[in-house]
């Protein structure tokens, strides 16, 4: 995932998976005005943001990226660890990656 999307879906999810400045940056941006703070604590504010940001984030769960994988089909693929099973050495995961579908 590009700093970018991590930047998107933290704005549109809530969720931080990035650093805060270059979140606020872009929540500046979409939303075309400062920002302080305290404002994204306002549902309104929140509200505004997820709707703003709502087709950047649908752009990346849309596209059509090789080098994405879901977690369950490399565990589907491996194994499980928790459930004792060896990983592949770092030549076998990248062999597993390039193989296992798209997400």
């Amino acid at each position: 995932m590009t700093k970018r999307e991590k930047i998107i879906v933290s704005a549109y999810t809530g969720v931080l998976m990035c650093d805060f400045d270059d979140l606020h940056k872009y929540i500046e941006e979409k939303l075309g005005r400062s920002v302080w703070t305290h404002e994204l604590a306002f549902e309104k504010v929140v509200a505004e943001l997820k709707e703003k940001s709502k087709d950047d984030f649908l752009a990346i769960c849309q596209s059509d990226s090789d080098d994405l994988i879901s977690r369950s089909a490399l565990l589907k693929e491996v194994g499980d660890p928790d459930d004792g099973m060896v990983w592949p050495s770092k030549h076998g995961v990248i062999d597993l990656i390039k193989k296992a579908p798209a997400v």
